[in-house]
C-alpha cells in the first residue's frame, strides 16, 4: 500500500500580526547583561488569536516563560482559504537584547521595525498509521485475478477517512471491499506546523491470493489465443470488466454464448475489437462491449514489446434462485425484487444517491472506423441495498453502439448504500451520457 498527499488548498492569505507586545525581560538575565532567543511554534485561531505556543528552541531556559507569556497577548488577522478565515500555525522569534530591552517597552503594541515577523510553520503531510488486513473477495478466487484499488480520500485533522472514492480498480468486485477497509484507515494528519488539517491523499490498496496462485489468470476469465491455446505473448489482465447480461434475453431468461477477437496492443489496450461467434447477436456485442473497457500489462514476446492477438469467451445464464443454489444471489434477488414491484426511485431517501466509483463508457470502436458522430445514450439501472449498479439497460440511444459502451460502463458504478427511513433500499436510477467525437 502506498499513499500520496493530493496539493491541499492553498493558503491564500496567512496570519498577519496586528497587535504585538513585548517580552518582560527576566530581571536577573538583564541584571547580567545577558541576551537570548527563544523559538516558539504558535497556533492561531480563526479568530486570530493565539491558542497555544511551544518553544523549538531557546539559548536560556530563564527567556521562556517571557516569551510564552508575551506571545499569548498577540493577535492577528487570521490566515485565509478560500476566502475563509482558518487556523493555522506560524513560527517565532522572541529576542531578548540588554540594549534593546528599553526602547522595545516604549513601542507599546506597535512592532518594532526590527522585530522578526512571524512565519508561517512548515508543512507535514500525512501518513498512513495503521490499516486493516484486506480479505480477497470469495466471489473472485476462482478467477485468479489481481487485485488492486486505487483511491482519494479525505484524511481529516483526526486522522480518521472520509468521503473515499475508488478512482481505478483491477474488477468491480474489488470496489465493495475496498471501500471498508478504506473505511478503517488511520493516518497521522496533515499538520501545519502544530495545527492538524485536513487533506487528501491518494493511495493503493492491494488483494494477494493467499492461498491460490494469479498464474493461469487468463485461461480462467475465458481469455486464450484464438486457437484455444495459452498466449505465446507475456500479457496479464489488469482490468478485467464482465459483460452485462442483456435486459431483454435476461428478461426471458434465454442463456447463450459469445466470443470476441481483438489484440492487445503495446499499450495494454485492446484493438480491432470484433465478434466472432454468438448464439444471439446481443451476446457478442455485450461481450465485445466489456473487451473495449478491459486492459492488460503491455504484451512481450522474449523481452520485446509486441501486439498480441487474444479471443474471449463468455457464457451467459441467469443467476441461480436461493432456492436452487443454496444462498443469495444479488442479480436473482434484484430481480425477484424487480419482478415483485419492491424496486422504487429515489424520492424519500434517506440521503442522495452519492457515487464512490464510476468509470467513463470508451468512444465504440465500430464507430471510430467511420465518421466519428457524437452520440448520447440513457442507461436505466438499479443501486442495489449494497450500492451495486446491476441490470443496466439502454432508455435511449442515438446509436446501439453508444446504448452497450454506456451500460457496460455503468455496470461498474458503486455507491453509497441505499437507504429509506433507516433501512436498506433497492433504487431505480437513470442517468444520461454524452459521447463526443474521438480526435486521435
Amino acid at each position: 500500500m502506498f499513499v500520496t498527499p493530493l496539493r491541499p488548498p492553498p493558503l491564500y492569505g496567512h496570519a498577519l500580526l496586528r497587535n504585538w507586545v513585548a517580552p518582560d525581560y527576566p530581571k536577573d538575565a538583564l541584571k547580567q547583561w545577558l541576551g537570548g532567543t527563544v523559538k516558539l511554534r504558535l497556533v492561531i485561531d480563526k479568530k486570530g488569536n493565539v491558542v497555544s505556543s511551544r518553544v523549538l528552541d531557546a539559548t536560556d531556559p530563564r527567556f521562556v516563560k517571557a516569551a510564552q507569556d508575551a506571545v499569548k497577548e498577540w493577535t492577528f488577522s487570521p490566515a485565509l482559504s478560500a476566502s475563509m478565515p482558518v487556523a493555522c500555525s506560524m513560527d517565532t522569534s522572541a529576542v531578548f537584547s540588554p540594549e534593546e530591552a528599553t526602547r522595545h517597552r516604549s513601542y507599546g503594541s506597535t512592532i518594532p521595525p526590527e522585530a522578526e515577523l512571524p512565519v508561517l510553520a512548515p508543512t507535514i503531510e500525512a501518513t498512513l498509521a495503521s490499516a486493516p488486513d484486506i480479505d480477497y473477495p470469495d466471489v473472485l478466487y476462482d478467477r485468479r485475478l489481481s487485485g488492486r484499488a486505487h483511491y482519494i480520500c479525505t484524511v481529516l485533522a483526526n486522522g480518521r477517512v472520509a468521503n473515499p472514492r475508488i478512482i481505478a480498480a483491477s474488477n468491480v468486485d474489488f470496489v465493495v471491499p475496498a471501500l471498508n477497509a478504506i473505511a478503517n484507515l488511520r493516518y497521522n494528519p496533515r499538520m501545519q506546523g502544530d495545527e492538524p488539517i485536513e487533506a487528501e491523499v491518494e493511495g493503493d490498496l492491494k488483494f494477494d491470493l493467499t492461498m491460490g496462485s494469479t498464474s493461469g489468470a487468463l485461461a480462467v476469465n475465458g481469455i486464450t489465443a484464438p486457437d484455444g491455446s495459452s498466449p505465446t505473448a507475456a500479457v496479464e489482465p489488469r482490468t478485467v470488466v464482465d459483460p452485462i447480461y442483456p435486459y431483454a434475453l435476461l428478461q426471458k431468461g434465454e442463456k447463450g454464448s459469445a466470443a470476441v477477437a481483438f489484440t492487445v496492443g503495446t499499450n495494454g489496450s485492446p484493438t480491432e475489437i470484433h465478434v466472432i461467434a454468438a448464439s444471439e447477436p446481443e451476446f457478442g456485442v455485450a461481450l465485445a462491449a466489456a473487451v473495449a473497457m478491459s486492459t492488460f500489462s503491455p504484451p512481450a514476446v522474449k523481452g520485446h514489446s509486441a501486439p498480441v492477438p487474444l479471443v474471449r469467451r463468455a457464457d451467459f445464464a441467469p443467476a441461480a434462485s436461493g432456492a436452487d443454489s443454496g444462498k443469495e444471489d444479488p442479480v436473482a434477488r434484484l430481480w425477484a425484487a424487480l419482478q415483485a414491484g419492491q424496486v422504487g426511485n429515489g424520492t424519500g431517501l434517506d440521503a442522495r444517491l452519492t457515487p464512490r466509483y464510476q468509470v467513463a463508457p470508451r468512444y465504440p470502436d465500430v464507430l471510430r472506423l467511420g465518421d466519428r458522430p457524437a452520440g448520447q445514450a440513457v442507461v436505466e439501472f438499479i443501486v442495489d441495498r449494497d450500492g451495486r449498479a446491476r441490470l443496466p439497460q439502454v432508455f435511449t440511444c442515438s446509436d446501439p453502439a453508444f446504448g452497450w459502451a454506456a451500460a457496460t460502463a455503468v455496470s461498474q458504478w458503486v455507491f453509497d448504500p441505499p437507504r429509506r427511513d433507516g433501512r436498506s433500499a433497492d433504487v431505480r436510477a437513470r442517468v444520461p451520457f454524452e459521447f463526443k467525437a474521438p480526435k486521435d
